[in-house]
C-alpha cells in the first residue's frame, strides 16, 4: 500500500509539472511540448489537466454527492418546517448549485470551480 501511494504521489507530481515545462519551453523559443489545438467549442485540454481532473474526482465527487444529499434532506426539512415555505427551502437548495465534477477547464483556469455562492 505504501508503495502504490508513492507512485501515485510521483505521478500527480510530475502530471501538476507538464504545464510548467510546456511554458519553459516557449519562453525560450522552442516548440511546445503539447499543443492546444482549437475546436468550435474552444481549446481542447491537454492530458495532464484531463488526469489529474480524473484523480481530483476521486476525492471531489463522493464529498460534492454527500453535501448534495445532506442539504437535500435539510431543504426540505426547512421547507416542512416554515410551513411549507418554498423561498425558504430553494434558499437552502441553491447552496450546492454549480459543478457536480472538476473538469480541466477548471485545473487549467479558464472556469472557475462554482460551488453554491463561492467561487
Amino acid at each position: 500500500m505504501k508503495k502504490a501511494s508513492c507512485a501515485l504521489l510521483l505521478l500527480l507530481a510530475v502530471v501538476v509539472a507538464m504545464p510548467v515545462w510546456a511554458a519553459e519551453q516557449m519562453l525560450a523559443g522552442g516548440e511546445p511540448a503539447s499543443q492546444m489545438t482549437e475546436t468550435s467549442t474552444g481549446l481542447e485540454p491537454d492530458a495532464g489537466a484531463s488526469l489529474l481532473a480524473a484523480l481530483t474526482n476521486i476525492v471531489y465527487f463522493p464529498l460534492r454527492l454527500t453535501i448534495t444529499l445532506a442539504t437535500a434532506e435539510v431543504g426540505g426539512f426547512t421547507g416542512w418546517i416554515t410551513g411549507g415555505n418554498e423561498a425558504a427551502a430553494r434558499a437552502v437548495w441553491q447552496s450546492t448549485d454549480g459543478q457536480a465534477m472538476i473538469t480541466p477547464d477548471v485545473i487549467e483556469g479558464r472556469e472557475p470551480l462554482r460551488f453554491g455562492r463561492w467561487q
